[in-house]
């Protein structure tokens, strides 16, 4: 089934609900958040694991997305590539995304709202991903309620990467996936803090430990 490139689907959030008003202070000019931009694990998961399809919650202002767009198709043709980003586009428009996934030719869908909204309702069409990156909001309830949407469209080889998990929400969240599914390995980027990679459990996996 093709997706079409289409516009940003907007729904009108208070930015506040999505970043925690310690974070919310610096975000506009993202003063002292070096990790905005690509990040070289996603990148290497993406070329080692031959993906596709790539969802992002919390986009920001899209250099990340077409970094990873641009590793992906190293391997693929761009209507071979699909992205789908989630977030609220307010200091850094839809349209400004858009143009630049568009110069990537990839195959795009851009969310705009608060994810404990607009994931959960999206998430009843959404194919299964093949990476997923989770950056959005930073409390427990926003944290578990990204994570329980994104586990529903996990494969065997998907990869969820969850950033920040030194915030206490995410942190927690984190801690309370059951192991006895899931593959939780806690790291360390620099210039980030602690990231968490998530993967299903397989059989063979389990037989293993």
């Amino acid at each position: 089934m093709r997706i079409h490139v289409c516009k940003s689907i907007f729904v009108a959030r208070d930015v506040q609900a999505y970043f925690p008003l310690s974070f919310h202070s610096t975000a506009a000019g993202a003063v002292g958040m070096p990790w905005y931009g690509s990040h070289p694990y996603l990148n290497e998961f993406i070329l080692e694991n031959g993906c596709r399809r790539i969802l992002e919650i919390g986009v920001y202002n899209g250099e990340n997305a077409r970094r990873m767009v641009e590793v992906a198709l190293r391997d693929a043709a761009p209507d071979e590539v699909e992205y789908y980003g989630f977030d609220f586009f307010s200091y850094n428009s839809a349209s400004r995304v858009e143009r630049k996934l568009s110069e990537t030719g990839c195959r795009y869908r851009l969310y705009r709202g608060n994810t404990l909204e607009t994931l959960p309702e999206a998430v009843r069409a959404l194919p299964r991903m093949d990476v997923i990156f989770i950056d959005g909001g930073k409390s427990y309830r926003e944290a578990k309620s990204d994570w329980e949407s994104s586990s529903l469209l996990m494969h065997e080889g998907t990869g969820v990467f969850v950033h920040n998990v030194d915030f206490r929400g995410v942190g927690r969240m984190v801690d309370e996936i059951p192991r006895d599914r899931y593959e939780v390995e806690v790291f360390h980027a620099p210039s980030e803090g602690s990231v968490a990679l998530i993967r299903k459990k397989l059989e063979g996996r389990r037989a293993a430990l």
